[in-house]
């Protein structure tokens, strides 16, 4: 596809703007304003150019008004963990897994979004605080703090401990020990965790992983605590050290809206939960993955067949509702979602199957018609056909990850 480039720019004299990436028409000015001092200190680019296949989600009403109540989609990231995004320190242009994720999810949202770069959580939460964001590409989704509801994860991030080479630590239990100090980013996901798990060690908390690494480098602590990628690996190359060989977290990143008991119906966190299911059946996440040149990630395992037949549930109402199906249509593909679920709840994996695959014959008719695009087609059969795939394999039937 064509790079689409989306731009924030630092302050002008009457005062700042961020540019919001329109996938269609090019970089406009928001309707909501993002805080000066934000422009200022984290001025960002971004380009739009992963390729693969394209969803189409037929937002209505109501996800919009939870993803994109000011008209534009505001998806912050803290690019201090290279899983969400990277951010170059010269052309201060955001790349990452969030990145490419994000402009898949506008383009089939046909929103405009404008990307909110944070150096790190503690940041990204004022941000939440100050309402400067409408999601977020985060940290792990068993971590969140109060006021942010996680949708579900995308991508499954190796922790362990980075020491010296002559350190006495063989692996992560050696390290919790009286006396042991590890350095880590503030607010990340094995901050998180380590606060509430370590028994004996200390953790000496700075505001970002390059602070972190550099207390290892000159001695003042034992241990860094965090993923296996560039920047560790950089390390190790130029300053020496090594990685122990087993983990203490496998972190699970997902994206994060507000506290939707607050300020948000459900129906912008179901969208972005179908997106995720989207992104990571198509490959799209696997992609990104790949792009980021992350060591020791992967994507999550796919979740329980019964949960993704009703994010086609919700995306044939959505159809629905705006006007893309009339009542009959749509019955007429819910009927046969709502059979497969009832036969899934009774064990009957097999006729269920059968169901879903007379969803598919029909999806199929309704594009042959004329009624569904193409990408509107390929964005429910996706979904529907690695169901029915993965019903033929038993590790399939096993809960999978939320």
């Amino acid at each position: 596809m064509n790079a689409t480039r989306g731009t924030s720019v630092g302050l002008a004299a009457l005062g700042a703007l961020a540019l919001a990436c329109n996938l269609d028409k090019g970089p406009v000015a928001p309707r909501a304003s993002i805080r000066a001092d934000q422009v200022a200190a984290a001025v960002s680019s971004f380009v739009c150019d992963v390729d693969g296949a394209t969803w189409e989600g037929d937002p209505d009403a109501a996800v919009l008004h939870d993803l994109a109540p000011s008209g534009v989609m505001r998806v912050a990231f803290n690019y201090n963990n290279r899983n969400n995004a990277a951010r170059n320190p010269i052309t201060g242009q955001l790349t990452g897994p969030g990145i490419d994720m994000t402009c898949k999810l506008a383009q089939g949202t046909h929103a405009q979004f404008v990307a909110v770069p944070y150096n790190g959580v503690p940041s990204l939460l004022a941000g939440l605080a100050n309402g400067e964001w409408d999601a977020a590409f985060a940290f792990d989704q068993t971590l969140e703090p109060p006021g942010i509801t996680a949708a579900i994860p995308h991508i499954a991030v190796e922790n362990t401990y980075l020491v010296r080479g002559d350190a006495p630590f063989q692996k992560v239990a050696d390290v919790d020990a009286p006396g042991v100090r590890i350095s880590v980013a503030e607010g990340n996901s094995p901050d998180i965790y380590l606060s509430h798990t370590l028994k004996y060690a200390t953790l000496v908390r700075t505001p970002a992983t390059p602070q972190a690494l550099d207390l290892l480098r000159t001695g003042q602590v034992d241990a860094f605590a965090g993923g296996r990628g560039p920047q560790v690996i950089a390390f190790i190359a130029c300053c020496g050290g090594r990685l122990l060989p087993d983990n203490f977290l496998i972190a699970n990143l997902a994206i994060v809206v507000p506290d939707t008991a607050q300020a948000h119906s459900s129906a912008g966190l179901q969208y972005i939960d179908e997106f995720v299911d989207w992104a990571k059946t198509s490959g799209l996440v696997q992609l990104a993955i790949d792009r980021a040149n992350q060591g020791g990630t992967h994507v999550t395992p796919p979740l329980p067949l019964a949960q993704r037949i009703a994010f086609l549930q919700h995306h044939v109402t959505r159809l629905v509702t705006n006007g893309v199906l009339n009542d009959g249509q749509g019955n007429a593909l819910n009927v046969k979602l709502e059979g497969a679920l009832r036969k899934l709840a009774d064990g009957e994996t097999e006729p269920a199957m059968n169901k879903l695959g007379a969803f598919i014959n029909q999806v199929e008719a309704f594009r042959a018609a004329g009624i569904l695009s193409e990408t509107q087609s390929a964005s429910l059969l996706e979904i529907a056909r690695d169901v029915v795939m993965r019903a033929a394999d038993p590790l399939a039937l096993v809960g999978g990850v939320r």
